[in-house]
């Protein structure tokens, strides 16, 4: 053909006009169209497998982003590592690295069908073992999808069953799918409707004389969080000037929830417990493991002599399990209300006197006790003159006291008797407590005087 062309060009420069045959132009002998086709299709396999790879080292690069351990204390770098988890959900990192799979998958079938077609029209016996194998594994491929979608149970999962479960909401007593997928589906729109307008809307940081902490946590339903630590105009500034890390305190509670989730180890709860009194539980924490505190608290009496005792080698376990449900229920009703009503409801009904033993000399186990039963809405009177309390107990009875006595008043209620008497017990003591404690007490008379305290003041520790 290229010879023909060169001929006619030729024969045009020299004067010589073509005739017959030789003045007619070759016809396009160029790639079949289904040539085309096949070669379009192996290498949209042969880009997708290249895609794959490219994302597949990203997400190397940003795991080792996440595993890298950061600067600062060991505290600093756990809330480091929870922030990065955190958005490691907000940012959907699992659903980004299940494309990879799914992208080679969709890759591997593209080379098969490529593969069949053009066999096809070669060799129809070898072009039906590539055929037979494809079929194979598309029908595989379908059948463990279709029963992954089906039951929840199944181990078979892929990530285009999940994608169909979260779609049509299959569950295990198979009723109602896509009623329940509308609804929820509906919950999710009118919660982002919401959120946007209250982003349009909002007033600036000082717009009404009130500081506003985090925004919206929303919880699964129509209704939302709004952390806020607003208050009347006629709120007095805090007496303790104290700058509050709310974020901080949401990933501590934050990565308790998760690890209480993950391990069952009685040692791993201790440890847990011994920091919940250091964290704030404000509104913006979603989750507090009241009920798994309250279990834990259970597992270490023993009632079968008619009254509790706590077994032998759990004190230490029955003491900060309970100190640790006080601090969480007390500080969270005080600040902000207390969201996990049907929770306390649940172990309210659940409950039973568990302060009426001596717990043979030991004040700090039988204080906290006595306060578990007075939290849980059963008034077993507290004695407070019989006891003999060490100083990091009796310092953090005062500050837990004082959040209580400054959520009674605030609602117009009276000052319990055992808080009154604690104030007075303390007081009486000889030698007389440090000065924190002092304090706390000071500021319960405060209270009860009519002098009013921000919210802010009660989150200080040391109030010297």
């Amino acid at each position: 053909m290229s010879f023909q062309l060169l001929t006619i060009v030729a024969s045009v420069s020299l004067g010589n006009v073509p005739t017959g045959d030789n003045a007619a132009f070759p016809q396009w002998t160029g790639p079949d169209p289904a040539a085309v086709r096949i070669q379009a299709i192996l290498y949209s396999s042969l880009s997708a497998t290249l895609l794959a790879a490219l994302i597949a080292m990203l997400g190397k690069q940003w795991l080792n982003r996440y595993a890298s351990a950061g600067r600062g204390s060991i505290v600093d770098r756990g809330r480091q590592r929870k922030r990065k988890m955190e958005g490691m959900d907000t940012w959907k990192f699992d659903l980004v690295m299940e494309c990879v799979p799914l992208m080679l998958q969709a890759a591997l079938l593209l080379l098969g069908y490529a593969l069949s077609d053009y066999l096809y029209f070669i060799n129809r016996v070898v072009a039906s073992v590539v055929i037979g194998f494809t079929a194979f594994g598309l029908l595989f491929y379908f059948l463990i999808t279709s029963a992954g979608t089906l039951s929840f149970n199944c181990p078979f999962q892929t990530p285009l069953s999940l994608v169909l479960r979260y779609m049509i909401r299959f569950d295990n007593e198979h009723k109602k799918y896509l009623e329940r997928s509308g609804k929820w589906f509906g919950r999710r729109l009118k919660w982002f409707r919401r959120v946007l307008s209250w982003r349009k809307n909002r007033p600036g940081p000082e717009a009404d004389g009130s500081r506003t902490f985090g925004a919206l946590y929303g919880n699964g339903s129509d209704d939302r969080i709004e952390l806020t630590m607003a208050n009347p105009p006629n709120q007095p500034p805090p007496i303790f000037r104290m700058e509050i890390d709310w974020e901080a305190h949401r990933f501590d509670s934050n990565s308790i929830d998760w690890t209480l989730g993950m391990s069952l180890d009685m040692d791993v709860t201790m440890a847990i417990a011994r920091v919940i009194p250091e964290i704030v539980w404000h509104t913006g924490v979603r989750a507090i493991s009241l009920e798994r505190f309250y279990d834990v608290l259970l597992e270490c009496f023993d009632r079968s002599s008619g009254y509790p005792t706590v077994k032998p080698g759990f004190r230490n376990m029955a003491y900060l399990s309970a100190k640790a449900l006080v601090h969480m229920v007390i500080q969270r009703k005080s600040i902000g209300g207390v969201p996990e009503k049907t929770v306390l409801e649940t172990i309210s009904r659940r409950h039973r006197l568990m302060g009426p033993k001596h717990y043979e000399g030991d004040s700090d186990l039988e204080s906290t006790i006595g306060m578990i039963d007075r939290v849980l809405d059963d008034f077993e009177p507290i004695h407070w003159q019989n006891f003999s309390f060490t100083i990091p107990h009796h310092a953090w009875m005062g500050h837990i006291l004082l959040y209580r006595a400054w959520d009674v008043l605030r609602r117009g209620q009276a000052l319990p008797d055992d808080i009154k008497e604690f104030v007075l017990y303390s007081f009486r003591l000889e030698p007389p407590p440090p000065a924190s404690i002092v304090a706390d007490c000071l500021l319960i008379i405060g209270l009860l005087l009519g002098i009013r305290l921000h919210a802010y003041d009660l989150l200080v520790a040391d109030k010297r």
